[in-house]
């Protein structure tokens, strides 16, 4: 751990927690098969309650490799036990009283095996 790590290591869980909107993180399972009869993936995902703050992505930004329907997730580590989030994953939660899911698109860590926080993009459906 480092010095950023000590210092800021405890402070996105609080401020998301009460800042953030309730999510479900949707973590898929390690041991998919695909059908090709029934042209779906068999697999058991788990999920994860979790809080996130959530922004739209414009698309100049990220040199306008995102379109309209994408969307930023700033999740804190914490909620995570040491997992990583993968493309495979996806995000629940309720914009404008209506249910969304977002596939998670591009996962970000940038403390390397310790990160404090992830910020996922996730194209909603």
């Amino acid at each position: 751990m480092s010095l950023v790590d000590d210092v800021f290591g405890s402070l996105p869980q609080p401020l998301i927690d009460q800042w953030g909107i309730d999510a479900v993180y949707i973590k898929a399972s390690q041991h998919q098969n695909y059908d090709p009869e029934s042209g779906t993936v068999l697999g058991v995902s788990s999920e994860i309650p979790i809080k996130a703050l959530i922004t739209i992505i414009k698309g100049k930004e990220q040199e306008g490799f995102y379109q309209q329907r994408m969307v930023k997730f700033m999740i804190p580590a914490s909620y995570f036990n040491g997992y990583y989030p993968k493309t495979t994953d996806s995000i629940r939660y309720a914009e404008d009283g209506i249910q969304r899911t977002a596939k998670i698109c591009d996962p970000k860590q940038y403390r390397g095996d310790s990160p404090i926080m992830h910020i996922l993009i996730g194209e909603v459906s």
